[in-house]
């Protein structure tokens, strides 16, 4: 993806560095950062965890895209031991000082719902420098148990209870994007939507894996349906934008973005998202905002925020701050395929005045 402003630089002094760097700067590398949520809280921070860098964290949803509204409780199992914490009132939850390995999460929310899982594989690459580690992150929807008549509050009785067979369709969905087979998930997706055509999770998945094939306009149909059954869940709000903005449809994405940082600002990756929005439409000063946030929540976002404030620097002429933000940049990603390129830019906005 290129700023739709790059024919600024002809006029101005960086026009001595080579256009095809100025390019590779404006590249977004990251695909599968849409799927990327929640911030998270430290529990305790005195808890060693298991004795490594690495996070993980999350928020847990009710099946209508609405976040769990009370405490639940949250178990992490590994082979190096159990931990458990309680999520906060908003469904947030976060273990953090993990070592490399495999992870299973389960979510105790009450009686009213079905415990549930997911794996979480941390895999520490020698080559990796950030001291700040990995932050994996997930999204956890927690199904109502059958027969279930107690609901919380913020549950719409509508859209609460998807069939079992549905809720069958669509775990099957996820085992098949997990293994790769975007189109098999596609396909029981769409079995599922027919049991139950207001199924937000399924409609969010769906335009996951539509944006998987580079079927933009069947994903933008999916996600705007979702984002209407579940106005106010954050996640298809998320996907929606960064699917806009796939689309260079730079406006509609700043709005769904603002959206989804509006339900939740803790959430780096739409932090980063707007910004790119924002520069896009070349409103540097909010972009630079947006993304300076992101770089303040942390994570792996921060690894392309610093990419993207080069951008915005060398576009307001700032070619000290960009060098700097490009040297982050390859200290977080040192093994980026165009880092060469980048460290030849490096140089040449040092040598400016």
């Amino acid at each position: 993806m290129f700023f739709s402003s790059l024919a600024l630089f002809r006029s101005r002094p960086y026009a001595a560095i080579p256009r095809y760097i100025l390019c590779a700067l404006l590249i977004a590398f990251s695909a599968d950062s849409s799927r990327a949520q929640i911030g998270g809280i430290d529990p305790d921070p005195g808890d060693p965890g298991t004795g490594g860098r690495n996070t993980i964290q999350g928020n847990i949803y009710l099946n209508n895209g609405r976040r769990l509204d009370r405490r639940a409780k949250v178990r992490l199992r590994s082979m190096n031991g159990d931990q458990f914490v309680m999520s906060d009132d908003s469904g947030a939850f976060s273990f953090r000082r993990l070592k490399g390995g495999t992870y299973t999460i389960s979510v105790d929310a009450g009686s009213e719902f079905e415990i549930a899982y997911e794996t979480v594989d941390i895999i520490e690459l020698p080559r990796r420098r950030s001291d700040q580690g990995q932050a994996q992150t997930v999204q956890i929807t927690l199904s109502p148990k059958q027969g279930a008549t107690k609901q919380t509050g913020t549950v719409d009785a509508s859209t609460a209870g998807v069939p079992e067979a549905a809720r069958a369709l669509y775990k099957e969905a996820l085992e098949a994007a997990q293994s790769g087979d975007s189109k098999k998930a596609i396909e029981k997706l769409g079995e599922a939507l027919k049991i139950h055509p207001n199924y937000m999770s399924a409609l969010n998945e769906l335009g996951l894996q539509y944006m998987k094939l580079k079927m933009l306009d069947k994903a933008e149909e999916s996600l705007r349906q979702a984002t209407k059954i579940a106005p106010e869940a954050f996640t298809p709000r998320l996907n929606y934008g960064i699917l806009l903005l796939q689309k260079k449809s730079y406006v509609e994405a700043a709005t769904e973005l603002q959206r989804a940082t509006q339900k939740d600002s803790s959430n780096a990756t739409a932090h980063l998202h707007l910004g790119r929005a924002f520069v896009n439409l070349a409103i540097y000063n909010k972009a630079e905002k947006e993304l300076q946030q992101a770089v303040s929540i942390g994570g792996e976002d921060v690894i392309e925020a610093h990419r993207y404030l080069a951008a915005v620097y060398i576009e307001t002429r700032e070619s000290l701050r960009a060098a700097s933000e490009l040297e982050k940049y390859l200290s977080l990603s040192p093994q980026a395929k165009d880092a060469e390129k980048i460290r030849d830019l490096i140089k040449q906005l040092r040598a400016q005045k």
